[in-house]
């Protein structure tokens, strides 16, 4: 199989993929729906997360800003939300916070001091 197929293969389930969870079916309805076997269907989507964790940055954008704010430094979620921290923080358990978001499927968006 050349190249360009099985990059086109790969888009392929990734279409499936999202459409699969906005479709609000379960796993086995989608598959039925579609024609696709269960078992093609839960190695694509272990695979494409697989691809999707070995090629997420190790770093993140940081900018610097003047030090006119209450807190030392933030990291902007990509849900929303934002985590501010002093100048006291523990850096060390910071990072284990940060590796925890992750693992859990979490994405940072930004951090900004």
């Amino acid at each position: 199989m050349g190249g360009d197929a099985k990059v086109e293969r790969e888009r392929r389930w990734q279409g499936h993929l999202a459409a699969w969870r906005t479709s609000g079916v379960s796993q086995a309805e989608y598959c039925r729906r579609h024609g696709l076997t269960q078992n093609d269907f839960s190695w694509w989507k272990r695979e494409i997360a697989r691809r999707t964790v070995a090629v997420a940055p190790m770093f993140v954008p940081v900018s610097i800003a003047a030090p006119s704010k209450p807190y030392a430094f933030e990291v902007s979620l990509l849900s929303g939300r934002v985590l501010r921290f002093d100048r006291h923080v523990d850096l060390t358990a910071l990072g284990a916070v940060v590796r925890e978001l992750e693992a859990a499927g979490l994405k940072t968006g930004a951090v900004s001091c």
